[in-house]
């Protein structure tokens, strides 16, 4: 891009031979404040016409002295001095004014709209001409304007996600306005102590993702079993915004000392419980209609408040064994479970036995060569025997009908409905064969298969025993 600025004409260009082949004399200093500026020397008459633009002031004659100026030493190779030299004389320093080009005000001329100079001060040329805004200046307006805008924006968008955060923090619709940290867990736990989970769940900085047991009659039953008494508040730590709180509680007859994470989200003096509830797990307990106080649950976890919860399944095969009631004592702790197990009625072992019985004893008395049960020959033996199918006879050890009769089932981990008993014991296996030889007669098998174990899906409507 080209500079629009024209390079300053001197008194004679296109007026003729310069006047004088010398070096010009450069612009004195200005006098001190309140002086008038030495007028330039009048041109004589053989001296070309001064120049129309606006410019320096016309050039003194060559010898010719400037009115109250202090000699100086001519400018290097005809060029002003750098803008900011300082002048000579009795005044104090002040700058050279910078080269004037065509179109600005003569030095110590005001601009237009400014108030005239003092008394003596030299009239000026004409005001300048205007010039519009260059390319530059105004793709920098443009981008100015467009930061500020997205700024704007960005400051719009935290404070209306802050108030966004704000409504989806709380957890229900209680009061949630403990005004100090301490109020906040006292009322917490109070709301607790009342089977109030309404009020609780207010209290509360973000909603629970299960609230199958966060209710009124899960609570109510927890107090019976449990009750949450002698609630005191003992500390309260923190900085601005956040907060610690210790609390201390009985539940039913174990004491609780407890820490609660507090927050101040919107610095707007309503306090809130970061998390506060506790958790059980309910993995081994699938496909056994558990129940935790009553209510019906299903999933690897469930969560809860601090509180005592039993445990129990609706199946009627089945019962939970080991301590049953589980105490969640505080927030972000989960319920031990490990001591529960799932096991058969008494009931339900004695058909257990019962069935495994009657389909040993099914097989045992079968004649074929596929007996079932796991019981079943070859037609060829291994050392080329043949044995005769429909006379086959199969006896159970006396320590495999003991067994029998004493088999204790223990449930699948992974599928609690499938009772499952240990192996059973050998097999007694004869029948008439023909050797390789030719021989015939009553062969027993050695080696033969035996009466492994047992399972039953217990929870089945039709009940059957499967053998391994």
């Amino acid at each position: 891009m080209s500079d629009d600025r024209q390079t300053p004409q001197g008194p004679n260009d296109e007026q003729g031979p310069p006047s004088s082949p010398e070096q010009p004399v450069p612009p004195t200093a200005p006098p001190a404040p309140d002086q008038p500026f030495a007028q330039p020397a009048p041109v004589t008459p053989d001296a070309p016409p001064a120049p129309s633009t606006p410019g320096y002031p016309a050039t003194p004659s060559t010898g010719q002295a400037v009115p109250d100026a202090q000699p100086t030493a001519p400018y290097p190779g005809g060029q002003p001095p750098y803008p900011g030299a300082p002048a000579n004389g009795p005044y104090p320093a002040q700058p050279y004014p910078a080269p004037q080009y065509p179109g600005q005000p003569y030095p110590g001329q005001p601009y237009p709209g400014a108030q005239p100079g003092g008394p003596g001060g030299p009239g000026g040329p004409g005001a300048p001409k205007k010039k519009g805004l260059s390319t530059g200046a105004i793709i920098g307006i443009i981008g100015g304007a467009v930061a500020l805008v997205i700024v704007i924006i960005v400051v719009i968008a935290l404070v209306v996600g802050r108030i966004f955060a704000s409504a989806g923090g709380g957890g229900g619709t209680g009061p949630a306005a403990g005004g100090s940290p301490s109020d906040a867990v006292s009322a917490y736990l109070t709301a607790l102590s009342e089977s109030d989970s309404e009020t609780a769940l207010g209290y509360l900085s973000s909603p629970p993702s299960d609230d199958t047991l966060l209710t009124d009659t899960v609570l109510a039953a927890s107090n019976e079993l449990a009750p949450i008494t002698g609630i005191e508040v003992l500390d309260s730590t923190g900085t601005s915004g956040s907060a610690d709180v210790t609390a201390s509680y009985l539940l039913g007859d174990t004491p609780v000392t407890t820490d609660f994470s507090v927050t101040d989200y919107d610095d707007d003096g309503s306090w809130e419980i970061s998390g506060g509830t506790g958790y059980l797990s309910t993995a081994k307990f699938d496909g056994l209609g558990l129940t935790v106080n009553g209510e019906a649950v299903d999933g690897d976890e469930v969560e809860v408040f601090p509180g005592a919860y039993e445990l129990a399944t609706t199946l009627p095969n089945f019962t939970l064994t080991g301590e049953t009631v589980v105490l969640v004592t505080d927030p972000y702790t989960s319920g031990d479970t490990s001591d529960i197990e799932p096991t058969l009625t008494d009931a339900a072992l004695q058909q257990f036995r019962a069935l495994v019985r009657a389909s040993a004893e099914a097989c045992l008395a079968q004649k074929t060569l596929d007996a079932g049960c796991g019981l079943a020959i070859p037609a060829t033996l291994s050392d080329g025997t043949q044995m005769a199918d429909g006379s086959i006879t199969r006896t159970l050890t006396a320590d495999g009908s003991a067994s029998l009769d004493s088999v204790e089932p223990t449930l699948s981990y992974d599928n609690p409905t499938l009772a499952q008993g240990d192996y059973i014991g050998g097999v007694e296996i004869s029948g008439q064969c023909t050797t390789s030889d030719g021989a015939t007669g009553s062969c027993s098998v050695l080696f033969g298969p035996s009466l492994g174990s047992p399972s039953v899906d217990m929870a089945s409507a039709n009940p059957t025993v499967l053998w391994d």
